[in-house]
Parts: C-alpha cells; structure tokens; sequence
C-alpha cells in the first residue's frame, strides 16, 4: 500500500508565470478561508449574520470555522498531497453550498461576487497546482514542458 507522500507526483520544471498565478490564486484563496473561519469561530459580522440569513442555525458557524482554517493550512502547507485534495473538494463544496443558498432565497446578484470569484480562483489554484503538489494518477493539468 502506498501513501499519499510517495504517490506525489515527482517534481517537474514549471514556468514562472505559471508558479505566480498559482500561488496569487492559492494565497487568495488560503487567505480567505483563513480569515473567514477565524470570523466564523468568533461570529464576527458580516459573516455571521450572513450565515443567520441564509437560515443555518449559529452553532454551524464553528463546524464551518475550523474546517475553513484547516483548509487554509492544508493548501499552503508542503506535500500532503492527498490532504490538498480534500481541501480543494470542502472549498468547493463550501463555495457552491454558498451559490445555492443565496439562488434559494433570491438574494441579488451581488451575493454571488464573493462565491463565484473564490470559486474561479479555487480552480485556477487546483488546476496549476505544481505537479509536487498532486497526486499521482490525477489530472495533470497542462503540459510542464
């Protein structure tokens, strides 16, 4: 059996630009969850009120906080490549949930910035993650070479 630090993907040569907009884009994304879960765990405004709007109850707020912050770790923390998986996956899942509550209770379209931009730099991140940072058998995303 294999465990995820040796099914990582060996270390290939990326452009620079490339290796830029991916950490651009994963501290960004990191950056937000990071802040976010701290104001979930605190029910800091707006984020908690938000949270209250969207009809979940206020104990949710530390379930969502930890996991946010564990999220953040996660993705800037080297290898643990299986680890990142789960991580991209909870963001999404975080992102989209977000999306579809505020669809759900006809929220305008300004709700949505906040969602859809962490979403579109959530798959810059996974989709330029340095291959070091993937596990093997995954898509490889583009051409290195």
């Amino acid at each position: 059996m294999t465990t995820a630090a040796s099914s990582a993907v060996p270390a290939v040569a990326m452009p620079r630009s490339r290796l830029i907009v991916y950490w651009v884009a994963t501290v960004f994304v990191a950056g937000n969850a990071a802040w976010a879960g701290t104001a979930d765990l605190l029910r800091m405004q707006p984020l908690f009120g938000i949270l209250l709007h969207l009809g979940f109850p206020a104990y949710f707020a530390a379930l969502l906080g930890v996991w946010k912050l564990l999220g953040a770790v996660a993705l800037v923390a080297p290898r643990q490549p299986l680890l990142k998986e789960w991580a991209y996956a909870g963001m999404f899942f975080d992102f989209s949930a977000a999306l579809v509550a505020h669809a759900a209770l006809g929220d305008g379209p300004v709700a949505y910035v906040g969602p859809v931009v962490s979403l579109g730099a959530l798959a810059a991140s996974w989709y330029l993650r340095p291959p070091a940072r993937r596990l093997a058998g995954t898509l490889a995303g583009p051409r290195h070479a």
